[in-house]
């Protein structure tokens, strides 16, 4: 038998395949890392998806938690949290926190000073005059050729009204004094009109009826309105 060169292999057989090449060493250590590092990450993956999801819930929980006790607790009607009342239950306003208008301690009586007996305490009933500071609200100093009218200790309690207005209520002294307090009265005349804060936080309201001049004595109209449950 002859043999066809390129065809077939000795006594007739066909020749053997070539030799698969073996895979480098390098790869199995490739594929040996990449493996745990895959499943690491998929654990990291479904970690982090279940804490998500916890931590919603949790939310959502503390909210509906929260609602729930907003709606069992509503805020009490007619007072707010911003503004409790003050002491013996007065509000800012010099209303008390039932409504109602404090009570008067005195007035309205006319209160006289001169520059002999300038200090007045309010807090007092009748207000006191005398010569000294201890515990007065104002003071009026014969210095010029008008008396001045200040405030004992420069405190800013003290509140012009305007000329020709009708006489305040408690509340809207107090809320003029808070709104424009100070220490000074500025020009005095018949007729001027002021609201005051006490010492002791009572709210007063007194205007000149005599013309101030010279060293001449000061009349003055007063009210002071008492500290409800005092």
């Amino acid at each position: 038998m002859t043999n066809q060169p390129g065809n077939q292999g000795a006594y007739g057989y066909p020749p053997p395949p070539p030799p698969h090449p073996s895979q480098p060493r390098w790869a199995w250590w490739v594929v040996g890392i990449a493996i745990p590092l895959i499943g690491i990450f998929v654990t990291i993956a479904v970690s982090g998806s279940d804490s998500d999801s916890n931590s919603k819930n949790s939310s959502t929980s503390t909210s509906t938690t929260a609602g729930t006790q907003a709606q069992q607790n509503p805020p009490e009607s007619g007072r707010s949290a911003s503004s409790p009342p003050g002491p013996g239950g007065q509000t800012t306003g010099g209303r008390p926190s039932g409504g109602q208008p404090p009570p008067v301690l005195f007035g309205p009586g006319t209160v006289t000073v001169d520059p002999s007996s300038r200090y007045v305490d309010l807090d007092t009933k009748p207000p006191l005059v005398g010569p000294s500071n201890k515990a007065a609200d104002i003071v009026f100093l014969y210095t010029f050729a008008k008396p001045e009218l200040v405030t004992v200790g420069s405190t800013p309690t003290l509140a012009a009204l305007p000329q020709g207005g009708s006489e305040p209520t408690a509340a809207s002294c107090a809320e003029a004094v808070a709104k424009r307090g100070t220490y000074l009265a500025g020009e005095l005349a018949q007729g001027s009109g002021f609201c005051a804060i006490t010492n002791e936080g009572r709210t007063a309201y007194f205007r000149l009826i005599g013309p101030p001049a010279g060293e001449a004595p000061v009349r003055l109209e007063v009210t002071v309105w008492d500290i409800p449950g005092s």
